[in-house]
């Protein structure tokens, strides 16, 4: 057992844990760090070795395959960096906790990514989603309530696994409570493969389970964030996604396409309510939702190259938007806010954040040759391939959730664009003069994360597609799967050449003119300035936007919403139902009896 590695990714984070419960911070600190470093050495090992499997009492309960290897290798490859940014400037009323947190997060994180057994794996998913609540009330009061918004959506969707999960076992009747394939073809099939898909998409944070995480990300600690809902809860949720659409059902191609046309609602959805975002937070939480209408596309489609796409896509939003999460925690904890009309000028005072804040904005406006422009390549390919193997009425749907897709991209560009300028690059308020570049922790996370967006950009081939995603699907080769010709180094060679015509140019003229701001006829004040952030209030003023905003501000589209509504209604009803009088207690009591003589009749 002590020699097991997936025994050891489980057990030793859960150790250091009840360790840290003991020890002063310092120590806590070195602990934390000491158990997730072995964690990762741990999956470096089970990434390298072939098929994994530790029983218990005869049951096995954890066994990998090469798609739960890749996603444990980056679990524990991202804890490690994010956790070196935590290792200072965490604040102090709650630094202890956040540790305790971190290792079980860990240590539940891989119990998900190596569970082969039913009950395994509900019991690990089910307490990594009660992290995402005990993460986010540390920041109590401001977070309490968006934490328990969290909880209950996230807590509904655990309901639903389970029951999904039943179902599957009731019609597989496996006794060794491994997860199996069944085909959609009764309505129970049904109602299992909805139950699952609906916990994977709020996991993820796709439409429609997805309202949870703008709030979340706005009011949790920033790294919590960065752990969770930028990095964890995407792995596994798309990671138990790409399980129901590849290994636990075969299903029709209607599912398929219906399922295609979520993942392009997402994107669209949540970049446009992105767009009009004044908080830094909750702009980069509504690009975590539409992010991940990319995965879902990609995954989808059904075909090699999409699937590729949407698993690499997951895995790139994991790197940079942990990055723009910690690059925008760094800016807050040295400024205090991270409303962006209130930010400015910090290039120059955070250089180092400011390069990595850079990168991340780029790679997730699929810019190249950084990675989230090959990984929105590949899924591009993917819809195209799939929609021509089908007739003209499927064609037209999944052509629109191409141009949904691409539009998609260059609205994400367009608010990062805010984004960056609003940050780093517009006039730095006064208030700012004396703000220093974050400490070595912090930055150095952030460019390991930001220097991961270049390398599995320029050497794709080389790195991310053969060594972690083209064992996944059993492919030989990713140049026979794409449509068209991709090379990083002639696109690396187009950026250096201009980057260097640039220096010329500034070099042999270096003239640079520095001009007032006016309002009018008046030079602006401090509380007047440009900040670029006012532009795209336009947008929510447009026809039709203008109502689709006023729908969203109104909570129309959260399922959050219309759950207590739901609820509300039915605890009416029941209260109604339930008035005290006998007489109505018999009815429903030979009610009862009577739908239950039926369903035994039935079953003689």
């Amino acid at each position: 057992m002590w020699n097991n590695y997936l025994f050891l990714l489980v057990v030793i984070p859960i150790i250091a844990t009840i360790i840290n419960l003991f020890v002063p911070k310092i120590i806590k600190k070195l602990i934390t760090l000491a158990s997730v470093i072995w964690s990762l050495v741990l999956s470096i090992k089970v990434f390298s070795a072939s098929t994994v499997s530790f029983s218990l009492f005869g049951v096995t309960l954890f066994q990998t395959d090469v798609l739960s290897k890749f996603i444990l290798l980056f679990i524990n490859i991202l804890s490690s960096i994010i956790l070196i940014y935590c290792l200072k400037n965490v604040k102090k009323e709650y630094e202890g906790k956040f540790f305790l947190l971190f290792t079980l997060t860990v240590s539940f994180c891989n119990g998900v990514a190596v569970s082969s057994n039913m009950i395994a794996f509900i019991i690990f998913w089910g307490l990594s989603g009660l992290l995402v609540y005990l993460f986010g009330i540390l920041n109590s009061p401001k977070s309490s309530e968006s934490s328990m918004k969290a909880f209950i959506i996230i807590g509904t969707s655990d309901v639903l696994l389970l029951f999904g999960l039943a179902v599957m076992y009731v019609m597989t009747q496996n006794s060794n409570l491994y997860l199996t394939q069944i085909t959609l073809s009764s309505v129970l099939t049904y109602i299992a493969f909805f139950c699952l898909l609906l916990a994977a998409f709020t996991k993820a944070g796709a439409f429609p389970m997805h309202t949870w995480l703008p709030d979340y990300a706005k009011d949790a600690p920033i790294e919590a964030v960065a752990e969770l809902p930028a990095a964890m809860d995407k792995l596994l949720g798309i990671y138990l996604f790409a399980r129901i659409m590849m290994h636990l059902f075969v299903y029709p191609f209607a599912i398929q396409a219906i399922i295609m046309i979520i993942g392009a609602l997402t994107i669209i959805f949540a970049v446009m309510m992105a767009l009009v975002q004044h908080n830094g937070r909750k702009l980069l939480g509504y690009h975590a939702v539409s992010q991940v209408g990319y995965m879902v596309l990609g995954i989808g489609t059904g075909n090699p190259i999409g699937i590729i796409g949407g698993l690499f896509h997951m895995l790139n939003n994991a790197i940079y938007k942990s990055s723009l999460f910690l690059s925008l925690g760094s800016v807050e904890k040295r400024t205090g806010t991270s409303e962006l009309e209130n930010l400015g000028g910090l290039a120059r005072k955070m250089p180092l954040t400011f390069i990595a804040a850079l990168i991340g904005a780029l790679s997730i406006s699929g810019i190249p040759p950084l990675n989230g422009f090959f990984s929105k390549w590949m899924v591009y390919q993917g819809i195209l391939k799939t929609a021509s193997q089908h007739g003209a009425i499927w064609q037209i749907i999944l052509n629109v959730c191409f141009v949904l897709a691409v539009f998609g991209s260059a609205l994400t560009l367009a608010s990062f664009i805010k984004f960056i300028h609003a940050i780093f690059l517009s006039k730095l308020p006064k208030k700012y003069e004396g703000v220093k570049e974050i400490s070595f922790n912090n930055w150095f996370a952030n460019l390991l994360l930001g220097a991961l967006c270049v390398i599995f950009g320029v050497l794709v081939f080389a790195i991310p597609v053969k060594l972690f995603l083209l064992p996944i699907i059993g492919a030989g080769s990713i140049k026979t799967l794409l449509l068209g010709f991709y090379s990083s180094k002639i696109i690396l060679y187009f950026f250096a050449a201009s980057i260097l015509l640039g220096l010329i140019i500034y070099l042999v003229f270096k003239k640079i003119r520095f001009d007032d701001e006016y309002v009018g006829t008046y030079p602006t004040t401090e509380e007047h300035r440009a900040t670029g952030v006012e532009f795209y209030n336009e947008i929510s003023s447009m026809k039709p936007f203008n109502k689709i905003y006023e729908w969203a501000n109104k909570k129309y589209f959260d399922i959050y919403k219309w759950g207590t509504v739901f609820s509300l209604w039915l605890g009416d009803v029941f209260h109604k139902l339930h008035s005290g009088l006998l007489h109505t207690y018999a009815i429903w009591m030979l009610a009862g009896l009577v739908v239950v003589t039926i369903i035994l009749l039935s079953a003689i």
